[in-house]
């Protein structure tokens, strides 16, 4: 008895501890058309600033941002961190404003902006 209890806490244990990922939908998105493509990064950076209209994607996008921005992309998958990455970054390349505005709604008090910037440089 006391094997079963110690086999099932293990079990529980272990699968609490793994790290979840976001749904793996979008992992073949590409991120680097989306950036050299003007009009279809302002359409997605208007839609999670709620400056316009959202498409499906945009909403899912917007829904996990919040997240992803908070935690340094902590549930990304690692293609996932470098979609992320390659989308703030082309932001920013663009657009500091837009960027800074971005950060700013997200992440308003500014406590995760040292560990966000260390994603961007280090993709970690």
């Amino acid at each position: 008895m006391k094997s079963i209890l110690y086999l099932v806490l293990t079990v529980v244990v272990t699968c609490s501890a793994q790290q979840q990922y976001y749904n793996n939908r979008y992992d073949n998105l590409n991120a680097d058309s989306i950036v050299q493509n003007e009009r279809v990064l302002l359409a997605y950076y208007k839609c999670v600033m709620d400056k316009g209209p959202c498409t499906k994607d945009g909403k899912n996008f917007k829904r996990v941002l919040p997240e992803t921005l908070s935690t340094a992309c902590a549930r990304c998958s690692p293609k996932q961190k470098g979609l992320v990455r390659t989308l703030l970054l082309g932001i920013r390349v663009k657009s500091e404003p837009r960027f800074n505005e971005l950060l700013d709604k997200y992440d308003p008090d500014r406590s995760n902006r040292d560990d966000l910037y260390k994603f961007l440089v280090t993709g970690n």
